[in-house]
């Protein structure tokens, strides 16, 4: 089955690279018009030239700063304004900062929070009014594995996606009755620089893919780490109408790592 987005204007957070990069790419090979954007305009401006060029009227590059979440309804009205009323949201930006939770810097802590969470809240919020008022549209938000399972030595940040989580479903079931749908992706262990980060000389992915007891880590059954474009697929799928009956769902996209816990 081929999923279409034709018709649809689709924002997209975090969109310079990662995850964030390969859903660009794939909405726009499914017929989508596509805003994407990032606190680093000229990171996405730079790998994103080639789509750009393939795409010249569905791609559309701009910046968004989601540690203003103040300043979001207003970015997203201007946005709005230059490309046309947003149909639908695919929420990727996030960070990550390692480090020890009980010796971490409490701004650190703070800033994982309010680009992870309030960040992308802000990001719905802004986009829930119009939605309303077209009575349809599909929100999903790039969230983690991690959300539901501790990690040694990166507290803050399945804190931060936990707490996203349930935004994202408490803003599912105030939305349902207008036809909005709101869906979480949660990727385990995926090839991008923020898994890269996690690697050391003595632990990479194959230990990843192994488990590490040490870790509190039970590995991948599927015996490999995922792909962006494996995240992408998903977004894909749960903005298209293939997925037009669920709401409120966390599609966990790890290779079984977290064991569907």
């Amino acid at each position: 089955m081929k999923l279409s987005l034709e018709g649809k204007n689709i924002l997209v957070t975090g969109a310079a690279r990662g995850i964030g990069l390969s859903v660009v790419q794939t909405l726009l090979g499914a017929g989508a018009r596509v805003i994407a954007t990032d606190v680093d305009l000229d990171l996405l401006l730079a790998n994103t030239e080639t789509l750009r060029a393939q795409y010249p009227a569905q791609l559309h590059c701009d910046r968004l700063d989601l540690k203003a979440p103040d300043a979001v309804p207003t970015v997203i009205v201007a946005l709005q304004d230059k490309y046309g009323p947003i149909t639908d949201l695919a929420s990727c930006a996030g960070i990550l900062h390692l480090g020890s939770l009980s010796d971490m810097n409490i701004a650190a802590v703070q800033e994982t929070f309010m680009i992870n969470a309030f960040g992308a809240l802000a990001v719905m919020q802004a986009l829930s009014g119009p939605m309303k008022q077209a009575g349809r549209g599909a929100m999903v938000v790039v969230g983690s594995n991690a959300a539901n399972t501790p990690r040694p030595n990166m507290g803050a940040y399945p804190a931060s996606k936990a707490a996203l989580h349930m935004l994202v479903k408490s803003m599912g079931i105030e939305l349902a009755p207008y036809g909005i749908r709101c869906n979480l992706v949660s990727p385990g262990s995926t090839r991008t620089e923020m898994q890269q980060q996690l690697w050391t000389e003595s632990y990479g992915e194959p230990q990843v893919i192994a488990g590490d007891a040490a870790q509190y880590r039970l590995g991948i059954p599927l015996g490999k780490i995922a792909e962006p474009q494996d995240i992408a697929g998903t977004v894909l799928f749960l903005l298209s109408e293939a997925a037009n009956h669920i709401t409120m769902h966390d599609l966990r996209v790890d290779g079984g790592a977290t064991l569907d816990n």
